[in-house]
């Protein structure tokens, strides 16, 4: 059958960033706060890792997405406007007239939904690039500055 294209430019190497290990905990403040207070611990619990957006990475995807699937979705109208089309309704026998209207259907249908793939893959590329103007303006504004 081949191989999944999409599945592929999802899982290429760098395009998931390495979780952050997570940093040591913080000493229990003065009075309280540890363990023993009924608190829950500042990180959430778990000990687990962080997820660190990247937004180099992040917009990289959006544009292999966009362009790559985008490829293989042009490729398939490109396919089917070529030998479907050729086929004339005058092709089906008078007793196959129904066959020829839903054949004619269904070409024009498969066309106008490769026509929104292709919107759609614009609309999920440009909400990629705004995720990651958001990473990169969230992360500038998170800079300490002065203490």
């Amino acid at each position: 059958m081949g191989e999944n294209k999409v599945a592929t430019i999802l899982n290429q190497p760098g395009t998931n960033p390495a979780p952050r290990p997570t940093p040591a905990p913080s000493p229990a403040p003065p009075g309280g706060g540890g363990p023993t207070s009924g608190a829950p611990p500042a990180s959430g619990g778990g000990g687990g890792h962080e997820v660190e957006w990247v937004a180099s990475s992040i917009k990289k995807l959006g544009h292999a997405f966009e362009t790559e699937v985008g490829e293989i979705v042009r490729q398939a109208r490109n396919k089917l406007n070529v030998k479907p089309r050729d086929a004339q309704p005058a092709a089906f026998t008078t007793f196959g007239i129904s066959c020829a209207l839903v054949y004619t259907q269904l070409i024009e249908f498969a066309d106008q939904d490769l026509i929104s793939k292709t919107e759609n893959l614009k609309e999920i590329n440009g909400k990629l690039q705004k995720t990651a103007a958001t990473a990169e303006e969230a992360d500038r504004r998170s800079v300490i500055k002065e203490i």
